[in-house]
């Protein structure tokens, strides 16, 4: 009787493992925001926000407009045009942003207040990625497909030094805890650590497994990065020692990821789909994937209400969208207790989404009812 009840407690545990993994894969998360923003056909590159005045900033590169959203109201404030952005930067103080105009080899200065661009500081050739260095106040900007990053004094408005780098620059980082840049180096499959008070790159990471890294986040807190490769693969790195800690499988050719430091989650973009993926202690789990759009490759993570936002367009109009991960209802603490064999199988996979506690001795399931 006893074999019995634990064989059917047993394969009733690992059904309900499997089928919660099947669903999860899957995400149907409910729409928290979706706003369109009409006769707009071209596409995004990459998103940031500015926490400071709660604003969406959208780099609407085919546009050639950097597009401001309220993220409170959930309302388009302006397009501002620029040419070709493809990446925004924003001071500590939200004063000015720093938007990457590619094409037209500048960054373009815009008051943060009135949304008016102010001035421009042209660059000795095509530029992508974009941050602000806060402790030195200084901007960092990549040259697109070469080996420099160009450093700007906004005061002077001009390049006061450049970084050489190893390779060909994607996204990049800044880590305020270490005062570091990170930066993906795609076609050498690394994350160069530049140190912004020598402006020279002083480590060489390697993203193994993932290859042609080009989303790049940070989780400060804990001292890692997650660098998202072009063959589907996302990699775990320890900044105190540049070793990988984990890896996992996610949707290929994502452009840029975003870590949302309260829920531990990572949000991969890539066409059609947006890969989810829980971290704890170093170690990457897929909770599986959003349904987006083909030119959703673009993703961000409102701090103040962890909603994850992306941008794309259906070829007649772009949008702006956004989800919030749901809160886990339960109605009692879920217990389950199995023989040796199946808790080995199911523990994986219950520890991996982190909603249900594994009962190893029979006392314990006594005391839980």
């Amino acid at each position: 009787m006893n074999y019995s009840y634990r064989t059917m407690t047993a394969a009733l545990a690992l059904g309900f493992v499997i089928a919660a993994w099947a669903a999860e894969r899957g995400l149907a998360w409910p729409t928290t925001a979706s706003i369109e923003i009409p006769q707009s056909s071209g596409k995004f590159d990459f998103l940031r926000i500015d926490s400071n005045r709660h604003r969406l900033l959208a780099a609407h590169e085919k546009d050639g407009t950097s597009d401001f959203i309220d993220l409170n109201k959930h309302s388009l404030i302006a397009r501002v045009k620029v040419g070709a952005a493809v990446d925004t930067a924003v001071d500590t103080d939200s004063k000015f942003y720093y938007v990457s105009v590619q094409e037209g080899e500048r960054v373009a200065v815009l008051d943060a207040a009135t949304l008016k661009e102010v001035n421009s500081i042209k660059m000795a050739g095509p530029t992508d990625a974009i941050v602000y260095e806060p402790k030195n106040r200084l901007v960092y900007v990549t040259h697109d497909d070469g080996t420099d990053v160009w450093v700007i004094d906004p005061k002077v408005a001009k390049v006061v030094a450049t970084v050489a780098i190893p390779g060909v620059p994607e996204f990049m980082v800044y880590d305020q805890s270490t005062d570091r840049i990170y930066l993906n180096i795609k076609n050498k499959d690394l994350v160069a650590v530049i140190d912004p008070s020598a402006n020279k790159v002083i480590a060489q990471w390697p993203t193994a497994p993932a290859t042609q890294p080009h989303g790049l986040a940070l989780d400060d807190a804990n001292h890692r990065i997650f660098s998202a490769g072009a063959n589907g693969k996302l990699v775990a790195i320890d900044t105190t020692t540049g070793s990988a800690t984990g890896s996992v499988d996610i949707v290929a050719k994502v452009d840029q990821i975003a870590f949302d430091a309260p829920g531990g989650l990572l949000y991969c973009a890539g066409a059609d789909k947006m890969s989810v993926v829980r971290t704890t202690g170093g170690k990457l789990s897929l909770l599986g994937e959003l349904t987006t759009a083909a030119t959703a490759k673009n993703v961000a993570v409102d701090p103040a209400t962890r909603a994850v936002w992306t941008t794309y367009t259906d070829g007649k109009s772009s949008f702006a969208k956004a989800w919030s991960a749901p809160q886990p209802k339960v109605h009692r603490p879920g217990s389950m207790i199995c023989d040796g064999a199946t808790l080995t199988q199911t523990r994986p996979l219950l520890l991996a989404f982190g909603k249900y506690r594994v009962i190893d001795r029979p006392a314990d399931m006594e005391r839980e009812r």
